[in-house]
């Protein structure tokens, strides 16, 4: 039982909902003892209050009409029907006599003239705590007023009651949430810590249980643990894909190197015919080292490993320095290039990247163009999905893509044109570089031609 116990308290659930329960009952105990204090000075303030009243009405009486009239006035108090169970007093001559009230005078204690005390006083047959105010008057006499305070101590007794009734019910409510909260903190970190062992026995396809869409911090945070999963399983399939396409892609360049080399290795070919061979395999080389560091990029920018501080920056200084770039190779292409700023559209970013990312996305509209097409690159601000994003737009009138392949574009080693040069990781980069800056790229269709929109949250 003691190791049990002992295994259950390492518990960092538990522990935080016995701190819980234990803060949520002392404010409740502290809350409750200040209203019992509160409440019973208020009522002895209330009876000083009265005696005080008293006392100064029969004193000054006393002072004006006498003893007699004094006498009478102290008779109708202790008759009048308000409280007389519960009022004291005594009138004594000045000789010590008895005059007018019910206390006895031999039962009456010793007693001090500056303030009220409480003392035991015997009445009858009968001993109870009364709280009395002593006031001597000038010719020697004794006024005492008092106030019997069995009353008192029974609504004392009641609040403390209520008062013990209510800590016993925040005692329940403490451990009523203690209990609930260890119930809600076991089950949403149970559920992550069986999906994450699941996990590491290759079950890669599990996924934590959501109960409801209440939207709470435990939901979220499972929904929140799935969609990190997913994406996890979404870059392990990327890189499975990855490494296939590069072997599929660089066995068939690595396959015509080694036969031109093999080739000249064992043909008897002159010598210019060997430097061709090995001016062609160079240029296999150069070309696989191209295809190697745009995947390297490509995977920088993914994984944010080459990321500059950001800066503010516009698709409109980008745009103008790209479209000025390419205007004598579209000139040269038969393209006709075009810019349009209809707002600056400001963004915050690494310039050289998204410069490059303009630049993949402008080449292939002049190479899948075709001669006499009509390029154009517009810079603007649009609001989508409930936010506004800084855009810049590359648009052409060509011949277009299929509607089934446009959702391949972005996806490494796609090409629509094989007899075209490149590798297909123009806009795969172009699509890592937009998600490095929080944005994205939107391909659809012109009709005719394809409309490709970077974009990024507007600054």
């Amino acid at each position: 039982m003691t190791g049990s116990g002992h295994g259950l308290w390492r518990s960092a659930g538990l522990r935080l909902a016995a701190l819980s329960g234990f803060l949520v009952l002392l404010a409740m105990l502290a809350a409750l003892a200040l209203v019992y204090i509160q409440v019973s000075s208020v009522l002895h303030r209330n009876v000083d209050r009265q005696l005080l009243q008293t006392q100064q009405r029969l004193a000054l009486q006393y002072a004006h009409e006498g003893p007699e009239a004094t006498a009478q006035a102290i008779h109708r108090v202790l008759h009048d029907g308000r409280d007389t169970d519960l009022e004291l007093v005594l009138l004594t001559t000045p000789d010590g006599r008895f005059l007018a009230g019910n206390i006895d005078v031999e039962s009456l204690p010793p007693l001090r003239t500056t303030g009220a005390t409480v003392q035991q006083l015997a009445l009858g047959t009968q001993t109870v705590d009364a709280q009395l105010l002593a006031h001597p008057l000038p010719d020697g006499a004794l006024l005492v007023l008092g106030h019997d305070l069995r009353e008192l101590r029974r609504i004392e007794s009641t609040v403390a009651t209520a008062s013990l009734v209510a800590g016993l019910f925040s005692l329940a409510l403490a451990l009523a949430s203690a209990w609930f909260l260890r119930r809600e903190l076991g089950r949403s970190v149970n559920a992550l810590h069986q999906t994450i062992t699941r996990i590491a026995g290759g079950q890669l396809h599990e996924r934590v249980p959501v109960e409801d869409d209440s939207g709470d911090e435990f939901v979220r945070l499972e929904q929140d643990f799935n969609h990190m999963l997913d994406r996890i399983g979404q870059l392990m399939e990327g890189v499975t894909h990855v490494s296939d396409a590069i072997a599929h892609n660089l066995r068939t360049p690595l396959t015509r190197l080694r036969l031109r080399l093999q080739a000249a290795h064992d043909g008897t070919a002159d010598a210019a015919a060997l430097r061709t061979a090995l001016q062609s395999a160079m240029h296999d080389i150069d070309d696989l080292s191209r295809v190697l560091d745009k995947l390297l990029s490509i995977a920088q920018a993914e994984s944010g490993t080459r990321r500059a501080p950001f800066a503010p920056t516009s698709w409109q200084a980008i745009g103008e320095d790209v479209v000025e770039l390419y205007e004598d190779l579209a000139e040269h292409e038969g393209v006709s290039l075009h810019w349009e700023c209809t707002h600056p559209a400001p963004v915050l970013g690494d310039r050289h990247l998204l410069a490059g990312a303009l630049v993949n996305v402008v080449d292939n509209a002049i190479k899948y163009g075709g001669r006499g097409a009509r390029v154009q690159v517009r810079s603007q601000v649009q609001a989508r999905d409930g936010a506004a994003w800084s855009e810049i737009v590359v648009q052409d009138d060509g011949p277009g893509a299929p509607p089934q392949a446009i959702a391949t574009l972005g996806e490494r080693f796609v090409r629509l044109r094989p007899e075209l040069p490149g590798h297909g990781l123009g806009l795969a980069s172009v699509q890592a570089v937009m998600r490095l800056h929080g944005g994205g790229m939107r391909i659809e269709p012109a009709e005719p031609g394809l409309r490709v929109t970077l974009r990024l949250p507007l600054s």
